[in-house]
């Protein structure tokens, strides 16, 4: 998404208020928005950089050694993964290109302490499973290469039945252990239900059962 999206998404958290649209971030002066802002990058917590247009992967880890050593960053968040490995090149060499980028973020986190947040898309199912429909996502699943699942710590999916007719389901994402390597501990972990009117997700207890019963979840 544009920075700027994502820098109002973080506003929102202290406004607790949906900034991304428009209709309501009308009702706050410039003066309240400025506060708001001034006082979040005042602190120097968060630095955010926008990669289009990053050819080569030497650039890429350059940067992140920037906002690692330089501004002292302890968590970076990399969204996505192929949209960096689509700018170093496409075709047969996806695999490889893959697995080189993994390898080279595996090495900087081991190297600096660093933690690093790796968002992945999903490879292709059938239609009449897609994930829209709340399938249950797989390390299989992850796009591209097998090395995606190796080469991380841990991997979470996120699932969500959003085409349900169930109001609540719809808007209820499931958080799902892939892997775990240091505590061993997989499976469903949490659900949460986004908030349409404060644009927050809410943590909902897990049904005792491995299915969900969405029309007892209070809200």
């Amino acid at each position: 998404e544009d920075w700027r999206r994502t820098v109002d998404g973080l506003l929102a958290i202290d406004i607790n208020d949906r900034l991304d649209l428009e209709d309501v971030r009308s009702k706050y002066s410039e003066g309240e928005l400025d506060h708001v802002f001034n006082s979040f990058m005042s602190s120097d917590q968060v630095y955010i950089h926008a990669h289009f247009g990053v050819s080569s992967e030497a650039d890429i880890m350059s940067k992140l050694r920037y906002f690692i050593i330089g501004c002292n960053c302890k968590w970076i968040v990399l969204d996505h993964l192929h949209m960096i490995t689509a700018s170093l090149g496409s075709g047969s060499n996806d695999v490889k290109i893959i697995d080189n980028t993994m390898a080279t973020l595996r090495s900087l986190a081991a190297e600096t302490g660093v933690g690093i947040i790796l968002v992945s898309h999903l490879s292709k199912i059938s239609a009449s499973s897609g994930y829209e429909n709340g399938s249950s996502v797989s390390l299989n699943n992850l796009r591209g290469s097998a090395g995606i699942g190796q080469l991380s710590d841990a991997v979470i999916a996120l699932e969500r039945n959003q085409q349900s007719l169930n109001e609540v389901e719809a808007r209820t994402t499931r958080l799902r252990i892939l892997k775990s390597r240091h505590i061993g501990k997989v499976g469903l972990a949490a659900q949460l239900v986004y908030d349409e009117d404060r644009g927050r997700l809410d943590e909902v207890p897990l049904s005792e059962s491995s299915d969900l019963e969405f029309d007892t979840v209070e809200f």
